[in-house]
Formats: structure tokens, sequence, C-alpha cells
């Protein structure tokens, strides 16, 4: 029976960064003493928290103008760093104990406006144990996505500034296995909300709006956005994931190093580097971009770029029935 690759490159292999994975630990045993949370992300989540709530307050009188260039040239940067650490505790790495790592996302949440931790929480796991599943994985482009935008410039351009649109409607196709609204995800909509409110009344309209911009141009039309381009789409065959290794990655909490964060998911942000260059051998021939600026503008003006780039692992067919 022909697989339905939903227009994407259909791999039959399994994943590669479990085997990847192996042949580190072989050679690199010591890689094993990289494992393990960081509690001193925490305070690095309490230090952008407030940050993103000073900047806010400061703003609160400027000019639209203003803000939104203060909003695109340091406020996304911000955000962006709260989300890599709202990632890192999806995955337990900044305490031990489930409770603890989902009341610090909570925490870290709070001035991106929308509820985003504990969602992320949900549907991020299937995106490891099930990695280029059509329908578990929610990096996965839906076939519908993937035709409309194509190729096309304009089309690559609104994908990029309406990302969180796009990617909001690929949940429709994951499985509901169990119940969207959990006491964690209405605790986070709960403080989410009374945090963007006390904000607006507090601060004014000017401070909601830089946090609201920091937020959608780190997943939008800015050099920060181009990481979901430089992920997973294929940029040479056989590899599935690709690093961003310029001098920004420190500021996004090295968010950028992520094939070797899909090969050691218990390795927190902070000790990546040192991954790279324990198992250099494993990463220095790997395709990598040195600039996102220069990936998002090529994604957008270079017709060899199209949706159609990602992969969907044709051995999950049997999960689609």
């Amino acid at each position: 029976m022909p697989v339905d690759s939903h227009g994407l490159i259909p791999v039959a292999s399994p994943d590669v960064h479990r085997r990847r994975r192996q042949q580190i630990l072989a050679a690199h045993p010591e890689v094993r003493g990289l494992f393990g949370p960081n509690p001193w992300t925490f305070a690095l989540m309490a230090a952008l928290v407030a940050a993103q709530f000073s900047m806010a307050w400061l703003v609160r009188t400027w000019h639209a103008w203003q803000v939104i260039a203060v909003a695109y040239c340091g406020g996304a940067y911000l955000s962006a760093a709260l989300f890599a650490l709202i990632h890192d505790a999806s995955h337990g790495l900044v305490f031990s104990g489930a409770a603890r790592n989902r009341l610090a996302a909570i925490f870290a949440n709070l001035p991106l406006v929308f509820c985003s931790a504990m969602p992320f929480f949900r549907y991020h796991g299937a995106h490891h144990s099930r990695f280029g599943d059509y329908r578990w994985d929610v990096g996965v482009p839906t076939r519908e996505e993937a035709e409309w935008v194509g190729n096309v410039g304009w089309r690559k351009a609104l994908w990029l500034a309406a990302f969180p649109l796009f990617q909001g409607l690929r949940v429709g196709k994951y499985p509901a296995a169990t119940a969207y609204w959990d006491r964690w995800m209405v605790l986070n909509a709960a403080l989410q909300a009374l945090a963007s409110a006390w904000v607006g009344f507090a601060f004014g309209g000017m401070a909601l709006l830089y946090l609201l911009l920091a937020m959608m141009f780190t997943m939008g039309l800015h050099p920060l956005g181009s990481r979901v381009v430089q992920e997973h789409f294929v940029v040479r065959s056989g590899q599935e994931s690709n690093d961003f290794v310029g001098w920004a990655n420190a500021l996004e909490c090295y968010f950028g190093l992520h094939a070797e964060h899909h090969d050691f998911m218990r390795i927190p942000w902070n000790r990546l580097p040192r991954l790279r260059r324990l198992a250099a051998e494993f990463y220095r021939d790997e395709a990598a971009f040195g600039s996102r600026a220069a990936l998002m503008l090529d994604f957008i003006f270079n017709p060899r770029w199209s949706l159609r780039d990602n992969i969907v692992r044709i051995e999950a067919k049997s999960d689609e029935a």
C-alpha cells in the first residue's frame, strides 16, 4: 500500500538522533555527567521576568513606533530566552520533580501575554518521542499548510509573521489522548490572564503592547522567527535537525543547538555547548546556520525553500487509521 507523505519528504528510517545518542555515549561516556536539572535556571527565569516587566513599565508613556522598535530589537530576545527556559522546564531540567518544573514554566510565562507554558508541555513531548509522525508531532506542517505556503515568497513571509496561528491550527491533527483542561492548564490560563490584565491596568496599553509584540516577534517575522526553519527543515539528506551557531545563540539560551538537544534531552541549555565540544567529531561536519537574519531573508526570497522541505516518518502510518 502506498504511504501518504502528506506532500512532505517521506522517511522510512528510525529517528537518527537515537542512533547518534548511542554512538556518542559509546565514544564519550563522560557525557552522562552533563545530565540532570540546573536549578540556577530559575534565577535566570526570575531575572528575565523582572526585565520584561521593567521594560513594559519603562515604555508605558512612549510612542507606538518607539515601543515597536524596542520590542523588535530587544524585547524579542528576552521573550526568546523565556521560551527557551520554559522548554527546559518541559524536559524536567530546572528542578527535580514534575510539579516544580510546571510551576517554574508558568512563572516564566507571565510576561508572554498568552497562556503558552502548559500547552507547550502538552504537545512538546511527542515532538521527541514520535518525531516526524504527522499526527502526533505538531512540529510537522499540515498538508494544507505546506500546499498553501509552498515556495511563494509573500506566503512564506506571512507564514513566519503568523506562525503561532499556523502552529495552533496543527493541533487539530493531534490525537486527544487526555482532556485539554486539566488543573495545570487552568492555573496557567488564570495566572496569565491576571498578569496581562495587571500590566494593562497598572502600566497602560503601551506596556501591554510592548509585551505582546516582544512575544510575537520572537516567533514571527524577525530573525528569531527563522528558528522554525532552522530546526528541522531538510538542508542535507539524512540530517533531520540543524543548528544555529551564530554569536547570538547565547542570547536565546543556546536554543540554536537543536541537534544536540534532540540527541540528549536530559542535558540543560547551559551544558549543550560542552556537549558540542566533547563530541565535536559528531557535529562539526553537520550543516548549520551562522546568521538567523540571513536565513530569514533566504527563506523568504529564495524559491528553493518550501514548507514541503520537512520530513514525515512513514513508519508512523499505522497511527493514522
